[in-house]
């Protein structure tokens, strides 16, 4: 993890020892009172899959400041796994995210995975992040990123049709080697499938866990986390069902 002081390299692959599981736990502590939610929802990922990384797609924090970055990592060190951040648009500046996370979008090889964080927390899926991507992605390739696409379901709180139509273009482009895409922002558990490749939107980690309704929110969800099995490829959904936004 990359912690105060260190100078991250920018799109560099990390290559790593790694778990059978690892987890993906959105947006942790983008609002009040994450604290009393992220460390127990945290906590149940840990005891029921012992995760070696997990990867966020973003908002750690609620403001991006020095303070609240270091407040949640000093939760995220209770245990001995690795947490891999990409920016959220809670996150900004990236000067300050890239001090305590590393790059904005980054690259992780775990055996046979690649995991790749894409920053979409200016709201923007540029011609450049675009080709960046082309440029990363390889057999077995899991995309993580914050604004999810602007499909059926989620165009309240999603990319543009324009940044929507380029990320689904390099969808189109790599179908067959692009295993599963999750992003955050939604704050609220679901599936979609393009071209054969499940779409998820993690739920919240820790703030304000939301139900969804047809396009829109609707009623309450516990809060969330998922597992990626990494020798099967199996994707499991994890609750906190003790607990929920008030």
């Amino acid at each position: 993890m990359s912690v105060v002081g260190e100078s991250p390299k920018k799109d560099k692959t990390a290559v790593q020892t790694f778990g059978k599981y690892v987890g993906i736990l959105g947006d942790p502590a983008c609002r009040s009172g994450w604290q009393k939610n992220f460390p127990p929802m945290a906590e149940i990922l840990w005891e029921t899959y012992r995760p070696s990384h997990v990867f966020v797609p973003g908002d750690v924090t609620q403001y991006g400041t020095v303070a609240q970055h270091e407040e949640i990592l000093a939760y995220c060190r209770r245990h001995p796994w690795e947490w891999v951040v990409t920016m959220g648009d809670h996150d900004r500046p990236i000067y300050v995210f890239e001090r305590y996370w590393g790059p904005a979008r980054k690259v992780t090889d775990l055996g046979r995975w690649r995991f790749i964080g894409v920053n979409t927390a200016d709201g923007l899926f540029t011609e450049e992040n675009a080709l960046w991507l082309r440029q990363q992605i390889k057999n077995d390739t899991v995309i993580y990123s914050h604004i999810p696409p602007h499909v059926p379901g989620w165009t309240f709180h999603s990319l543009s049709a324009a940044c929507t139509s380029r990320f689904l273009g390099v969808l189109d482009d790599f179908s067959n080697q692009v295993r599963a895409c999750f992003f955050g922002h939604i704050h609220s558990f679901d599936r979609k499938e393009y071209r054969g490749i499940p779409l998820f939107v993690t739920g919240a980690g820790g703030a304000a866990a939301h139900g969804l309704g047809a396009d829109w929110y609707e009623g309450r969800r516990p809060f969330q986390a998922m597992a990626f099995d990494t020798t099967a490829g199996e994707i499991h959904l994890l609750e906190n069902r003790e607990s929920s936004s008030q």
